[in-house]
């Protein structure tokens, strides 16, 4: 980790690190392409007020062998590391962030989204830290607190980390809005630890 480079984000009571760069550019492009050839990409139906609805955008859940993850009302088993990212998952566990799992989510263009909700699913933990890897297009990602107030956002470049503690899935919402702006796709890699305990927050 670029530490020179961080900025700690106080979103209160927890805290979020945001390292622009993590991924030098040519890196970065190249987990963005190997991700895009090599991922079994899908998009999940939910049932929304009784409608059935694909999410807007792409998604792929990997993970070590035998992890499974619940999530609206869908279960999703793991498919394998590719190369890219399992080099991309021992950078982290470099930094004291051993995770086993990661959801991938390919955002097609401006219209491509992921509505307000917290990775505060029971497979996580209590506190679950999570780590975004962002590829491609620089996204907003917009939090606010679940008991309300003003919503706070922060621009994800490419080749970036953000590291969230586990109290701001406790107490807040995070959203990435539709654009109507031109822009080419985006990719996040959103690396967590599935189990009782999560890594800790750096």
């Amino acid at each position: 980790m670029k530490c020179c480079d961080a900025e700690r984000i106080p979103l209160y009571p927890g805290s979020a690190i945001y390292v622009p760069g993590w991924l030098e550019s040519p890196d970065a492009a190249a987990v963005q392409r190997a991700c895009l050839d090599s991922l079994d990409w899908t998009s999940p139906i939910l049932k929304i007020f009784g409608r059935s609805h694909p999410i807007p955008r792409r998604h792929a859940f990997v993970g070590d062998t035998g992890v499974s993850y619940r999530w609206s009302g869908i279960v999703q088993h793991a498919q394998p590391w590719v190369p890219a990212l399992s080099d991309v998952r021992a950078r982290l566990a470099e930094l004291g962030l051993p995770f086993n799992s990661l959801l991938a989510n390919h955002y097609r263009g401006g219209s491509d989204s992921m509505g307000w909700h917290a990775d505060d699913e029971s497979e996580l933990g209590p506190l679950p830290v999570i780590a975004t890897i962002s590829l491609g297009q620089a996204r907003k990602l917009r939090f606010k607190p679940k008991a309300g107030g003003d919503a706070v956002g922060f621009l994800l470049e490419h080749g970036s980390l953000l590291l969230t503690s586990g109290e701001v899935q406790q107490y807040w919402v995070h959203q990435v809005a539709k654009s109507r702006a031109s822009m080419i796709d985006r990719i996040s890699l959103t690396f967590r630890y599935i189990g009782s305990e999560s890594p800790p927050f750096l």
